[in-house]
């Protein structure tokens, strides 16, 4: 190896690779990079899981409605604390059941740490924890905490009978009514064949970080979700 070889190699170093602390130092920084920006996202108001599930009750809520038209059938959604299920009108029974033959309306589970406030006709409405469905009242005055009247209930042919039946008649009648009130409710908004709805105001909120989400209809009749609106702030 001559002096001009030795030279050039003394000027220009041999190149090495990244060691593994090197590496490390690297993705550490990234990893904290990283968490700042998510929470400095969290703390201007994101919430994902929030916008998430108030986007999918708004299209299901858009959906049902557009059933309720072309079926001509009333719809309802029976609201939980935590949760919700679609039901329907059953003209043949005379009841509301919930939506079996489509898997897209059935009973849903909000996640963990999120919760609905509901108000009707201007009235908050208290929500089950458990998701447990309500007899429907019978008395008059129980009738008032109803938000809308329900459709007519056909008669059954036994309630026409003859009263001279006496105890045996009232036997029935009570069996028939123990046997009907797990089904006998009705739901807090409800979506009519005409396309119609309840006057409602759903709220979804996560109260351990104060934010919260609308939907509500708006003037033109749609169902409308409003800005996400967190405590101290907008």
């Amino acid at each position: 190896m001559n002096s001009a070889t030795r030279r050039i190699r003394a000027l220009c170093p041999s190149q090495r690779g990244f060691t593994l602390l090197e590496i490390l130092i690297v993705i550490l920084i990234i990893g904290v990079v990283t968490a700042g920006m998510l929470l400095s996202m969290s703390f201007a108001g994101k919430d994902t899981e929030l916008e998430t599930e108030s986007k999918r009750l708004l299209s299901l809520m858009d959906y049902t409605r557009e059933q309720a038209e072309l079926q001509t059938r009333d719809y309802g959604i029976f609201f939980g604390e935590h949760g919700y299920e679609f039901v329907v009108y059953d003209v043949r029974t005379g009841a509301w059941r919930p939506v079996g033959e489509d898997d897209a309306l059935r009973e849903r589970t909000l996640p963990s740490g999120l919760e609905f406030k509901l108000v009707v006709d201007a009235r908050p409405i208290v929500l089950s924890a458990d998701m447990e469905v309500p007899p429907q009242p019978k008395s008059d005055s129980a009738a008032i905490s109803q938000p809308h009247p329900l459709p007519s209930v056909p008669r059954s042919a036994d309630a026409n009978s003859d009263s001279s039946s006496g105890s045996d008649s009232d036997s029935n009648a009570d069996s028939d009514s123990g046997s009907d009130a797990g089904k006998s409710f009705a739901p807090q908004v409800m979506i009519f064949a005409s396309g119609d709805l309840s006057s409602f105001s759903i709220t979804m909120q996560r109260p351990t970080a104060g934010r919260s989400i609308t939907l509500d209809e708006n003037q033109d009749g749609d169902i409308v979700e409003k800005k996400m609106v967190v405590a101290g702030g907008t």
